[in-house]
């Protein structure tokens, strides 16, 4: 269950990101909550005790943080990554897509591959993500693949949902190829503990409710679609958190 208020911030944000300026309060309540049953005189009241960091108030009017100042910072580089696998177990399970999005001030670049896992995929899997093992019977082996996602990890900080489970796979591989993953890392889960201290569960399915994301039929559990995802609730708690104190990354 998502606390109602994180779910009606996230509207009056989106609100705000159509209108492209700072609008009144009571108008943002009534055009994003939906409540025109609510007096006026009491609409300002009803949106206050939701808004959080990301907003700011200017004479009278509410405006967004991410108008005033960038996610990253100049001079930072960020890159998302998922990974889709046949299973839980780094030792015994295989990668069987790769996606990564790089992404610094005035730059976004986009990579996916999905990888040959080298035995069939199971059922539950492809009933999970759509892929299946027709799909990768030509794709590259998992080092093949590697070898080209590594490349974008220089000198970046990496941002992952549930950290563990992907470095758990991607670490033992890279060095199998010399090369020793050695980023600073964001879990996404780990800023959401803060960022949203009444959620009692922090999957990327309920980060998503949450912010009231909006995702393509088909995207969610394929590598790319959880990237794009990943890095949409990333920035909305990068803003929540720094609530008009610009930071890098890793001061937040």
């Amino acid at each position: 269950m998502v606390p109602l208020e994180y779910r009606m911030a996230a509207r009056v944000a989106r609100a705000l990101r159509e209108a492209g300026e700072p609008r009144p309060a009571r108008e943002l309540a009534y055009r994003a909550l939906a409540m025109p049953s609510v007096a006026p005189t009491q609409l300002e009241r009803v949106i206050e005790p939701v808004l959080d960091g990301r907003f700011f108030r200017e004479e009278g009017a509410l405006g967004l943080w991410e108008w005033r100042y960038p996610f990253p910072q100049e001079g930072e580089v960020l890159v998302v990554l998922d990974l889709e696998t046949t299973g839980l177990s780094p030792s015994e399970n295989e990668i069987i897509e790769i996606a990564l999005m790089r992404v610094e001030p005035g730059r976004v670049e986009r990579f996916v591959r999905l990888v040959n896992p080298g035995s069939p995929i199971p059922p539950f899997i492809t009933r999970l993500t759509g892929i299946s093992s027709a799909d990768v019977a030509d794709a590259p082996d998992v080092y093949t693949a590697l070898e080209e996602a590594l490349v974008y990890l220089e000198g970046a900080v990496l941002v992952i949902q549930n950290a563990p489970f992907d470095l758990g796979f991607l670490r033992p591989r890279a060095r199998r190829l010399g090369v020793k993953i050695h980023n600073e890392v964001i879990d996404t889960v780990q800023w959401a503990r803060r960022a949203l201290p009444r959620m009692r569960r922090r999957g990327l399915d309920h980060l998503i409710r949450a912010f009231e994301v909006s995702i393509e039929t088909g995207a969610r559990h394929r590598a790319l679609g959880d990237v794009e995802a990943t890095w949409t609730v990333a920035r909305e708690m990068y803003y929540i958190l720094t609530a008009g104190e610009p930071r890098r990354v890793l001061e937040v």
